[in-house]
């Protein structure tokens, strides 16, 4: 049986939900927001079995706010399953409906979610333009927290942590005021992820940085998240300390997170950055002596790379992969592949360097260089 959810935020949904007992509309409006919490908290089954009710209901009796709030359920079902998927047309479809039905606080939180998406998929002219929808819409602390999540992390790629620091905390303040515990968590999981990225790559690019002491505050989430009743996405955070744990060389712990939680991640939409993590695998394989296996991982996660070559992939995690390839390659004595995958690297690393400095110039353009006060 499931814990129940802790947070003020759905005590505050239950309640208003038996408020409206009397508004069937009213109230199967706030049953979708409900479930849209409990998608955020992990509880994708609860969450299943209250849309496909809801679903009926609509049919039963149409309404443009109804539907409208449903496929943002649905878009935000598939991003938290596959972080993509068609989450990014359901959700625009959303927003569509809630523009033309005159939903304000649908659309900012809309909008708040296609810029969250435009940051995975690493499409800054998107990201800007609903960053800035968001903010020039209604108040809303939902959305602010969203939004604040997408521009900290934004911030953060664009190597400008002061910047991304203060976005992160305009996002608590918001999600405190709305009791939202997951939407903290979150905040939470995606400031310490954007730490250890920097930790790690300044690692593989020979780089001074700071130590993965980082680890402590990765813990934490995970005591977070037990606290409030469930998180979404419990997979990432054992990744996120097995990457700490291999740039600190501790390959005999971090191969065992990166065998048990890879394939779950791997199979659920984290393909745009398992490549780099099978390179980690290598590196710890190569280093606890199975060689063989490390070998035939670094051979895969090379072809892996060549699919990374769209506009918006991720170039540091193309830059990392090849960095550990030719750490891999190096250590397996194969000096030919290695010297091969460390001038991608360097290639990969300028590259990567341009897209850091367009996104910071396309963000401080937009005037969206500090939070709203």
């Amino acid at each position: 049986m499931n814990v129940k959810l802790r947070s003020r935020l759905a005590q505050r949904l239950d309640t208003d939900i038996a408020l409206a007992a009397a508004v069937p509309a009213r109230a199967a409006v706030l049953q979708v927001q409900r479930a849209i919490l409990w998608l955020r908290h992990g509880r994708a089954a609860e969450a299943r079995e209250a849309l496909n009710r809801l679903h009926a209901q609509a049919l039963v009796h149409p309404r443009v706010d109804l539907a409208a709030w449903l496929h943002l359920a649905e878009g935000l079902t598939a991003y938290f399953s596959a972080f993509g998927g068609g989450a990014g047309e359901r959700v625009r479809r959303a927003h569509v409906m809630a523009r033309h039905a005159g939903l304000g606080v649908l659309q900012a939180q809309c909008d708040a979610w296609l810029a969250q998406m435009a940051f995975v998929e690493r499409d800054i002219e998107r990201l800007v333009t609903h960053a800035t929808a968001t903010l020039a819409g209604p108040a809303d602390d939902s959305a602010a927290c969203r939004v604040a999540s997408a521009l900290g992390m934004a911030w953060d790629l664009a190597q400008d942590p002061a910047v991304a620091t203060a976005w992160y905390a305009w996002g608590r303040r918001a999600a405190s005021a709305e009791g939202d515990d997951a939407g903290l968590a979150a905040l939470l999981y995606n400031q310490m992820q954007m730490r250890a990225v920097r930790i790690r790559h300044a690692a593989l690019a020979g780089e001074p940085g700071e130590a993965p002491a980082v680890l402590l505050g990765v813990d934490s989430i995970g005591h977070f998240d037990d606290a409030v009743g469930g998180s979404a996405r419990g997979d990432l955070t054992p990744l996120l300390r097995a990457q700490l744990l291999t740039v600190q060389g501790d390959f005999a712990a971090a191969a065992p997170l990166l065998e048990a939680h890879l394939p779950e991640a791997m199979a659920s939409g984290l393909a745009r950055t398992g490549g780099s993590l099978l390179a980690d695998l290598a590196w710890c394989w190569a280093n606890t002596g199975e060689a063989s296996r490390a070998r035939a991982l670094a051979d895969q996660a090379a072809v892996e790379v060549l699919a990374e070559d769209s506009p918006h992939c991720d170039l540091d995690e193309r830059a990392a992969l090849h960095a550990r390839l030719a750490q891999v390659y190096a250590r397996l004595n194969e000096p030919g592949l290695a010297q091969r995958h460390g001038e991608a690297a360097q290639a990969a690393w300028a590259d990567d360097a341009a897209q850091r400095r367009l996104w910071a110039r396309r963000l401080a353009e937009a005037g969206l260089g500090t939070p709203p006060r």
